[in-house]
């Protein structure tokens, strides 16, 4: 049992009812973009609307995550099967995701610790002969953004959707990957506030000064991009 198999059952049972994936989704009152998602494999639907597909269509839940109508002589094995599939398919999404984000932290680690090792070598120096009154003020006001988002990060993470609006997630279909993901880019858009809360001590310098704000405006850039492919796959766009 696949998500993918799920999704090819609904289409058809939505084709035997004569019905276009907008009608479909006008009845189980979502949008369109989540009926897509299923029907293409994308994700499963959620616990709220297998129910309402089962009744809509006539079938039990077990039959829509198998993608096939059972035989009275085999409803007890193949339920049985789709438990153990649903576990299995959770725990392999579970391994990849942590997967992505070693190597996602691998990879900034690797582009930004030769960066930083050369600034701070650069800067150890001075950073006690050339330190600012003001540019402390605006590093303190940084470092406060950056922990908030990083603290954000983690809560959304854990599946605390609230720190979000709710049309951010209203056509979300799989709450827990896309809690995870969201949280994960949170914690990313962290990572240049830091550097630049550090590099602001020194903003009277023009270079670092430049440094800090491409890095800073990089880093963003990047994790908004992320953040797109988020909404786009799980919430079929960024609204």
């Amino acid at each position: 049992m696949t998500s993918k198999e799920c999704g090819e059952f609904i289409t058809v049972l939505r084709k035997e009812q004569g019905l276009t994936q907008k009608q479909l989704a006008e009845k189980l009152n979502i949008s369109d973009k989540a009926v897509s998602r299923w029907e293409t494999g994308k994700g499963y639907p959620d616990v709220t609307s297998l129910m309402a597909l089962s009744e809509l269509f006539g079938i039990s839940v077990n039959e829509l995550l198998a993608g096939k109508r059972f035989q009275p002589d085999n409803i007890k094995e193949i339920a049985d099967e789709n438990i153990i599939s649903v576990f299995k398919e959770a725990k392999k999404n579970k391994k990849k995701q942590a997967v992505q984000i070693i190597v996602y932290t691998s990879v900034l680690l690797i582009i930004l610790i030769p960066t930083l090792y050369s600034i701070i070598n650069e800067l150890l120096p001075i950073i006690f002969t050339q330190l600012k009154t003001e540019n402390i003020k605006v590093a303190v006001v940084m470092t406060v953004i950056a922990f908030w988002l990083l603290l954000s990060g983690c809560s959304i993470r854990k599946g605390n959707l609230s720190l979000l609006h709710s049309y951010h997630y209203k056509n979300v279909t799989d709450t827990d990957g896309y809690a995870k993901e969201m949280g994960n880019a949170t914690i990313c858009m962290s990572i240049p506030t830091f550097i630049d809360s550090f590099l602001s001590l020194f903003a009277h310098i023009k270079v670092i000064e430049i440094i800090g704000s491409v890095l800073l405006i990089v880093g963003m850039i990047i994790c908004l991009v992320y953040i797109f492919k988020i909404q786009t796959k799980y919430n079929g766009g960024l609204f």
